[in-house]
């Protein structure tokens, strides 16, 4: 049970209560530290300024008592001075041990320090400042008569101090201060918090649904990396709903394509059993020879799709020469002079690519066999320039349906386009004029 508790994997919704949390508890810290310096520099404007006042009135206290002045001397409405230490009131106790050049606050024999006086101040014990006599106390000396004469400058901590009832009020005050400062933050905070964790709480919850063909979509007061995220969903989600429907026409065309040889070849075999005719044996089994070699053809395309799907984009650049289109398009000029077909390649700038040969003879095998298969005489023409490949027919051109839709051409095409894509090639199919197709095979300029 503890062990699930440590280790639960927080969410998104349960995250603006932790920042709250978190900020709520750095916000009661640097309240107590702001409390705090405040009242201890109160404090310290308040000494030094009594201080100071003690200090600058005893040049006037030796004047006055160099001049026969009695004790006590009183100077303004809050100072007493004194030569004498034992005519200095008991209820200030023994001043007498301070050394000469004291300047400070006393309580009886003692000094008071800062942090006594905070915690009298702040009453952290019962009573404390009721029980002591606190007076500011200047220790100094003078000469006359040829003695030197103690000066003892006195000022009542109660005349000169902020009272109880004030320290209270600005206590009050303080506290109050802190405290709207602190729910004002804290809703701030909380309300930044939310908004920056509902995109992907909305974002989490659209992934959950499972209704189709919907987009991910956040608020329009989010930030523009949620915008971003949400078209990146909206791009994949389509990348995988388009690759879906691609392996499932894949896998349609596959089946079709390799029925058929083996539709052939089961038909020429049990026609093998009926004739024992020499040319009628030997016109089967070139019916089982071609139709076993578009087969192995079909098997080995897909065998070598699936690999280039797995390998790495790892192919230098070399340069296409004529040798190779000629060994290429050389298995299909059989299949292209039985039907009259000529097939003429003309290349005006060797251009230089990036498919391994294999891949450009999947590539250009499909889009002329296509060709073939689309003409029943006349030309095709392979035209290759530095920046495309066109293969252009003389034969039926495309239907309305056909258009724009490389589904319907069969599996050759289907392993074109997959394959263009790979290698950010653009493969694009139109009619002809007058007659015929241009089968275009668009690649970027690359160097050696």
């Amino acid at each position: 049970m503890l062990d699930s508790l440590l280790n639960k994997v927080p969410t998104a919704s349960s995250l603006p209560h932790k920042l709250m949390l978190y900020f709520s508890t750095v916000a009661v810290m640097i309240g107590v530290t702001i409390y705090f310096s405040m009242f201890a520099l109160m404090q310290w404007v308040e000494d030094e300024v009594n201080q100071h006042e003690l200090k600058s009135s005893a040049s006037y206290a030796v004047k006055q008592f160099k001049q026969g002045a009695t004790e006590p001397l009183a100077i303004g409405l809050r100072i007493k001075a004194y030569h004498s230490a034992d005519l200095i009131p008991e209820k200030y106790g023994d001043l007498s041990h301070f050394p000469i050049g004291f300047i400070g606050e006393s309580v009886g024999d003692n000094q008071l320090n800062w942090s006594e006086e905070l915690k009298a101040l702040l009453q952290f014990t019962p009573d404390a400042k009721a029980n002591l006599h606190e007076v500011f106390l200047y220790r100094g000396s003078f000469h006359h008569n040829h003695k030197l004469q103690p000066l003892y400058l006195i000022m009542e901590s109660d005349n000169v101090e902020l009272s109880e009832h004030k320290w209270n009020l600005i206590n009050l005050f303080i506290i109050s201060f802190i405290c709207v400062l602190f729910l004002l933050f804290g809703l701030a905070i909380h309300k930044l918090s939310c908004r920056l964790v509902r995109p992907v709480s909305e974002l989490s919850q659209q992934l959950k649904s499972i209704k189709p063909n919907k987009t991910f979509c956040v608020s329009k007061q989010s930030a523009a990396e949620f915008t971003e995220l949400a078209e990146s969903l909206n791009h994949y989600r389509q990348q995988n709903e388009m690759m879906i429907k691609q392996e499932q026409a894949f896998a349609r065309y596959a089946s079709h394509e390799l029925r058929t040889p083996l539709t052939v070849i089961s038909g020429a075999a049990k026609l093998q059993e009926k004739n024992n005719a020499v040319d009628f044996q030997t016109r089967q089994r070139d019916r089982i020879q071609r139709a076993a070699l578009d087969m192995q053809h079909t098997i080995d395309v897909l065998l070598n799709l699936v690999k280039q799907e797995k390998a790495t984009d790892s192919n230098h650049s070399r340069l296409l020469t004529l040798a190779e289109i000629e060994h290429i398009v050389q298995p299909l000029q059989t299949e292209a002079k039985r039907k009259n077909i000529n097939i003429n390649i003309n290349i005006e700038q060797a251009p230089v690519i990036k498919p391994a040969p294999t891949v450009l003879k999947m590539l250009l095998s499909n889009v002329i066999s296509n060709a073939i298969n689309a003409s029943e005489a006349g030309d095709i023409t392979v035209l290759i320039n530095q920046h495309e490949i066109v293969v252009t027919d003389q034969g039926q051109g495309l239907t309305e349906s056909e258009q724009g839709n490389m589904h319907g051409h069969g599996l050759g095409l289907l392993i074109v386009n997959s394959l263009c894509q790979r290698y950010q090639w653009q493969f694009n199919l139109t009619n002809a004029q007058p007659t015929g197709c241009v089968a275009r095979l668009s690649f970027p300029a690359l160097s050696l």
